[in-house]
């Protein structure tokens, strides 16, 4: 084993124990962790795995001999878990649903983006921080941020504070939102494609829903998924900003052979080919015939590679999401100042009231 490789161990090993850790708070049975029943979660692992490097990293201190794997974790399994978080898309299911949930959620992008932009150069606030908390808002909470913090060279602290902002933000609604909506006599659909529009992470998507009822549950599930489904253009798109802005203020020369791997990162084009392989039933599915062993008795076990790769770009991210807390200080974190969380509250509101007046016209 390379002495590269062997430094590397430390830092990785307390970077998975932490997203461990993470995992099994973020299903501890009591508020806010598990709400409703069946019970639902949430508050995403990943903001816990964060929350707890950080804790680490402030408290304790980050050994010498662990900062290499978390460096490790931060670069190189992030994007890992970004190219195999592209099994999870399907580019069909946009025939498959609503064309109102699709041209809904793409016009509350764009709105949630460019609000959140202009906020920024108003109140001072990093322009990457903004896009951060901007493409949270605006598609899929902590996953969205994961996935373009690397393709503009984000830091660790700006990522950190991102997604801490997103996800409070989206916990406030899963149970503002039901509330309002009881209040505005909303149906179970507009309440479902409200949910599905406005709340930022997933889960809290769902749980939102089907905390006003199981009708609006499965609607604002479907909705954001449709949702979730423009990550790809937008991260690739932000990615092609972003070099042409190296580009004009030179910060660096870019050749013909670097050009398009500065236009789209390799890991974009990983992400966006699983999801292609994945929508053209590229990816098998196949049983593992097991014969009887002193581990496992006989039997037939089915696998689903692109489920399979879901559930492994989520523990991956997640281990990738305690490095970037191991790596923030939180006197950086302060001098994020307040603006940024400003930025964040004025971009939930200004998407759930968007969408809220664009459902009462297309609806």
């Amino acid at each position: 084993m390379s002495a590269a490789k062997s430094s590397s161990i430390p830092g990785v090993a307390l970077a998975i124990a932490i997203a461990i850790a993470a995992y099994e708070l973020h299903a501890v049975p009591v508020p806010p962790f598990s709400i409703g029943d069946p019970a639902r979660h949430p508050i995403d692992a990943m903001l816990i795995a964060i929350v707890l490097g950080m804790l680490v990293r402030n408290t304790v201190g980050l050994p010498a001999p662990c900062t290499a794997g978390v460096r490790l974790c931060v670069t190189k399994l992030m994007a890992l878990g970004i190219v195999l978080m592209g099994a999870r898309l399907d580019f069909f299911e946009v025939v498959k649903t609503s064309g109102t949930a699709l041209i809904v959620s793409v016009i509350c992008v764009a709105v949630a983006l460019g609000m959140t932009v202009w906020l920024c150069r108003r109140l001072g606030v990093a322009p990457k921080l903004g896009l951060l908390i901007g493409v949270g808002t605006a598609i899929c909470g902590g996953t969205a941020i994961a996935v373009v913090a690397p393709v503009i060279e984000a830091e660790e602290s700006e990522t950190a504070f991102a997604i801490a902002t997103v996800t409070l933000f989206g916990m406030v609604a899963v149970f503002v939102l039901p509330l309002l909506g009881t209040a505005l006599g909303m149906s179970q659909l507009e309440f479902g494609v409200w949910a599905g529009t406005s709340v930022h992470q997933t889960p809290q998507v769902i749980a939102t829903g089907f905390a006003y009822g199981p009708a609006a549950g499965d609607t604002a599930t479907i909705v954001k998924l449709v949702r979730v489904l423009l990550l790809a253009p937008v991260a690739v798109g932000l990615g092609v900003w972003y070099a042409q802005e190296k580009r004009r203020r030179q910060i660096a020369h870019v050749t013909k052979i670097g050009k398009l791997r500065t236009l789209f990162p390799p890991f974009i084009l990983g992400f966006v080919g699983l999801a292609l392989a994945n929508t053209l039933s590229l990816l098998p599915d196949f049983t593992l015939h097991l014969r009887d062993s002193v581990a496992w008795e006989a039997q037939e076990l089915r696998v689903v590679t692109a489920k399979l790769a879901t559930t492994c770009s989520t523990f991956v991210l997640t281990v990738a999401m305690a490095g970037v807390g191991l790596g923030v200080h939180l006197r950086g974190v302060a001098r994020t100042g307040l603006g940024a969380l400003y930025v964040g509250l004025m971009s939930a509101v200004i998407l759930a009231v968007f969408s809220y007046a664009l459902l009462q016209v297309v609806l």
